[in-house]
């Protein structure tokens, strides 16, 4: 399966976008080494950063398959942007992701581990599984370091809805997810023991107050659609800021799709100038 996404996504991520300079790294974490991939859009020596989460169901993607949608955030937003190369399931069931996500975002706010950016203007993202996984790591960081995460960008996460209309419209592998792989990818994540209560996808069912603004993102042609919706309703009656855009015409992770999709480009284009305007000013 790994293989095949890498192969699939590879030919989306090209031509290279050119940018100041895109680096590998390891962040030297309490839990072992993790690896990142930082990219930088000029030599600013303290940009606001975002750190990124890759997509594809917390069991396949990766930094490489993700190349172009992190290279197209950085060029249009100039942030830095923070690629993280989490652990994925099944090998690696929850918590084991979002515990080494955790780690790098407490890293990266301490300034002292990627140097270039200023902690003081951080935000977090991702598409599908990783827009999941970076509102539980903002949930997180909220009760921890709650002034770490200035920002959230998420396109078409899956965010705890069991049943909805989208899902049986939707249920064909053409647009992007079938049932039986959201099955798959979930009890992959979660594994032989399920977390108490058994809520560890549901983070509609948090407490969302106090979470930093959003740029929530969804495709029309999406099975996972109302999981955007439903999380935008959440965050505004939790007294948030939610900024919520449905892009016509287009399948789960039309994102990869921007060499040829005008849509995938205006929707970076949009959390490009999202993460900007929340992230270049200055720190309070």
């Amino acid at each position: 399966m790994r293989s095949a996404y890498e192969k699939e996504r590879s030919g989306w991520n090209r031509p290279v976008i050119d940018l100041h300079s895109v680096t590998d790294a390891v962040l030297d974490l309490d839990g072992g080494p993790l690896g990142i991939r930082v990219y930088r859009p000029d030599a600013g020596a303290s940009l606001p950063a975002l750190v990124f989460l890759h997509g594809g169901g917390f069991v396949v993607g990766s930094l490489d398959s993700h190349d172009r949608i992190m290279r197209q955030l950085c060029r249009r937003s100039g942030a830095v942007v923070v690629g993280v190369d989490y652990p994925l399931a099944p090998e690696n069931p929850h918590p084991a992701a979002l515990d080494r996500i955790e780690q790098a975002l407490v890293a990266v706010a301490d300034g002292a581990r990627v140097h270039g950016i200023d902690p003081g203007r951080l935000g977090i993202g991702g598409d599908s599984a990783g827009a999941h996984l970076a509102l539980a790591a903002a949930l997180r960081l909220r009760d921890r370091r709650p002034e770490a995460v200035k920002f959230m960008l998420l396109y078409y996460g899956l965010y705890g809805l069991e049943e909805s209309e989208p899902r049986r419209r939707f249920a064909d592998p053409v647009y992007g997810l079938s049932p039986d792989e959201l099955q798959f990818y979930q009890a992959s994540y979660l594994g032989s023991k399920p977390a108490p209560g058994g809520k560890a996808m549901d983070l509609l069912a948090s407490d969302l107050a106090g979470l930093p603004p959003a740029l929530v993102g969804a495709a029309a042609l999406d099975p996972l659609l109302d999981d955007s919706l439903a999380l935008s309703d959440a965050l505004r009656n939790a007294g948030g800021h939610a900024d919520l855009r449905v892009y016509d015409g287009v399948p789960h992770g039309f994102l990869h799709w921007s060499r040829l999709v005008p849509t995938a480009v205006q929707a970076l284009e949009d959390g490009a100038r999202a993460v900007a305007a929340s992230l270049f000013m200055p720190p309070s």
